[in-house]
C-alpha cells in the first residue's frame, strides 16, 4: 500500500467522483503497484479516509483481486493502535479498500531528512513497530514486508505498520503463500524468507532488526549493487555491531538489535512483545564514561585518545604495521573460507596468465562457518560479495569491484557456452595489471585470486573450452 499518508498540498486532485456509493473522492495521493489512493469522504460518518482502488487493468486477474483482498482481510484482523486501520472494502465491479487516512509521513521520509535518529526516538519508533507486529502475529498474520516506507508516522510521531499486501496467514488451510516462495524487499529480508524457506513471525523481528539498524546507524546493516549480493550477505555475513558504529549507542540496546539480526530464527527473540518490553526499559544511550585520570605528579588529565596517540608514538612503527596486517589477513581469510570450500578439491583447468597470477595457497586455512556455495549462482553472489567486502577494507577499488560483477554476470548468462575459465583468467590478468600499477594491494589480490578459483571450481564442465 504505502500511500496512505497525506502528501504535500497542491496534489493534483482527482475527479469529484462517488464510489461504493458513499465516499467521495478528493485527490489522488499517487499510484502504486495495484492501484491508486485517493483521499476520500466517506458521506455517511463524515470522516476522511484513504480509498485505495485496484487498478483497472488488473480488476479481471484473478490473483491480483486475491493479494487486493488479502491486504483487506489481514488488516482487518488486527486492531491495535500502532496498525493503520481497514474500514470497508468492496469486490463487485470495481474493487476498493478503504482504511484510516494519517496525517503524516513515513519513516523512510523522516529518515532522509535526518539520515539517522537518536537512539531514544529509534527505541520508541521500535517498541511502537513492535508493538503493532504483536497485534498482527497474534491474529497468525505474518507482516513479510517490515521497512521504513511501511511504517507511517502521525503528527505526533507515533508510528503506524502498513502494508499487508504480502501477509502471510499463519492458519493451517489459510496459507496463502507457498514454502519456497521469496517475497519482501531485498535490503531488510531475513535470511529463510530471501532463500524460500518456512517463514514464520520470527522473519518479521529480522526485519525490524535491520529497520532499527538503519535508523540508529543511518545505513542499513548490509548494502550491494545487487539483490543476489543482498541476499548472500544476509544469509551469510554478520552486520557491524551499533556500538561499534556510534558509542553513544548503549550496549544493550546493539546487543537487542544484533540478536534481531540473527541467521539462525531461534536465536532471535521469541515474540514481538518480548522486543516491545525490552525497547520499553533499556537504556537506549551508552551510560557516561568516567572522568580521566588524572596524573598526580604533573596535575594534567591524560585524555583517553591522547593517551593512545602516545602510547602509539612509543611503540616501533613496524610493530604497528605487523599487527595491521595481520588483522587484514585474518578477516580476509575469515570471510574467504566461507567461499573457497574445501581446499583439497582439486581446480578446474585455467590458462597460464591465469597460474602466473595464482597466490600459493596458505598452509592453514580457518574453518568455514558457514556452508560453502553449492551452485555456480550461489559461488557467484559469494566473489561478488567478497569483491565489496574487500573494497570496504581499501584493497581493491570500485573499478575491480565492477569488473568482477561484470564477469560473474557473463559467466552465468552463458553457462551453457564454453569460455567460463578463460574470462576468469582474463579477470585475474586485470588484478595482476592493477597490482603492478599499485591500484590493488597485494594481499587483497592474492585473496581475491584465491575467491575466484573457488568459484571457478564450482562451474559446470561447460564453462571451459575442453581439451
Amino acid at each position: 500500500m504505502g500511500r496512505e499518508v497525506l502528501p504535500p498540498r497542491g496534489t493534483e486532485a482527482a475527479p469529484d467522483e462517488l464510489v461504493g456509493g458513499r465516499y467521495r473522492l478528493e485527490r489522488s495521493l499517487g499510484n502504486g503497484g495495484m492501484g491508486e489512493v485517493f483521499v476520500a469522504t466517506d458521506t455517511t460518518l463524515g470522516r476522511r479516509v484513504a480509498l485505495k482502488r485496484l487498478s483497472p487493468t488488473l480488476t479481471d486477474d484473478e490473483a491480483s483481486r486475491s493479494r487486493f483482498f488479502r491486504e483487506a482481510r489481514a488488516l482487518a484482523r488486527i486492531n491495535s493502535p500502532n496498525v493503520v486501520a481497514v474500514f470497508d472494502a468492496a469486490g463487485d465491479g470495481d474493487p476498493f479498500l478503504v482504511m484510516e487516512l494519517i496525517d503524516g509521513t513515513t519513516l523512510r521520509d523522516e529518515l532522509r531528512r535526518a539520515h539517522r535518529l537518536r537512539p531514544e526516538r529509534a527505541a520508541a519508533i521500535g517498541a511502537g513497530v513492535a508493538s503493532g507486529l504483536a497485534a498482527a502475529h497474534a491474529q497468525g498474520v505474518i507482516h513479510r514486508d517490515v521497512k521504513p516506507s511501511n511504517i507511517f508516522l502521525t503528527a505526533t510521531g507515533d508510528p503506524k505498520v502498513g502494508d499487508f499486501g504480502i501477509a502471510r496467514l499463519e492458519r493451517g488451510d489459510q496459507t496463502l503463500t507457498a514454502t519456497g516462495q521469496a517475497f519482501g524487499s531485498p535490503a531488510y529480508v531475513a535470511p529463510e524468507q530471501a532463500t524460500g524457506g518456512r517463514v514464520d513471525a520470527r522473519a518479521d523481528l529480522y526485519s525490524l532488526g535491520c529497520v532499527l539498524y538503519e535508523m540508529l546507524a543511518g545505513r542499513r546493516p548490509f548494502d550491494g549493487g545487487s539483490p543476489i549480493s543482498l541476499t548472500y550477505q544476509h544469509v551469510h555475513t554478520e552486520p557491524v555491531r551499533l556500538d561499534a558504529i556510534d558509542a553513544s549507542i548503549s550496549p544493550e540496546l546493539a546487543g537487542l538489535v544484533g540478536s534481531l539480526l540473527a541467521k539462525d530464527p531461534a536465536d532471535r527473540p521469541a515474540t514481538a512483545d518480548d522486543v516491545r518490553r525490552t525497547l520499553r526499559t533499556l537504556p537506549a544511550t551508552a551510560r557516561a564514561a568516567p572522568p580521566p585520570e588524572i596524573d598526580e605528579r604533573e596535575g594534567t588529565a591524560v585524555l583517553p585518545g591522547r593517551a593512545a596517540a602516545l602510547e602509539a608514538k612509543r611503540k616501533p612503527p613496524w610493530v604497528a604495521i605487523v599487527a595491521l596486517a595481520a588483522a587484514i589477513v585474518l578477516s580476509l581469510f575469515a570471510l574467504a573460507s566461507a567461499i573457497t570450500g574445501d581446499p583439497s578439491r582439486p581446480h578446474a583447468r585455467r590458462s597460464p596468465q591465469a597460474v602466473s597470477h595464482e597466490a600459493s595457497p596458505p598452509t592453514t586455512t580457518p574453518p568455514a562457518t558457514t556452508a560453502p556455495p553449492s551452485t555456480p549462482q550461489q559461488a557467484g553472489a559469494a566473489l561478488v560479495a567478497f569483491a565489496e567486502q574487500l573494497e570496504a577494507t581499501g584493497g581493491i577499488d570500485q573499478h575491480m569491484v565492477e569488473e568482477v560483477d561484470h564477469t560473474v554476470r557473463d559467466i552465468l548468462d552463458h553457462l551453457d557456452e564454453s569460455g567460463g575459465l578463460d574470462k576468469l583468467a582474463e579477470l585475474k590478468d586485470k588484478i595482476g595489471e592493477e597490482v603492478d600499477a599499485g591500484h590493488v594491494e597485494q594481499i587483497a589480490a592474492a585473496s581475491l585470486d584465491a575467491a575466484i578459483d573457488a568459484f571457478a571450481r564450482i562451474l559446470p564442465s561447460g564453462g571451459d573450452e575442453g581439451d
